[in-house]
């Protein structure tokens, strides 16, 4: 692993190697929910509205607004 200067960064940048261990926090998480009964149900679902707002020309952006 790298080792890396945190004050030469960029205020609001996230350094790769903070980001990375986050991912590997979070994915055993993330990986067991979508492969359980309700993650899947919530995934269908969500593969259903994409296709119904793209036959009705609608899209929506990650706040539920119509764009």
């Amino acid at each position: 692993m790298r080792v890396k200067n945190y004050k030469t960064e960029k205020s609001n940048e996230i350094p790769d190697d903070a980001l990375e261990a986050l991912a590997r926090c979070l994915y055993p998480a993330i990986r067991s929910y979508f492969e359980s009964d309700e993650g899947q149900r919530e995934f269908d679902e969500w593969k259903s509205r994409q296709v119904s707002e793209k036959s009705n020309g609608t899209t929506k952006d990650n706040s539920g607004s119509v764009a």
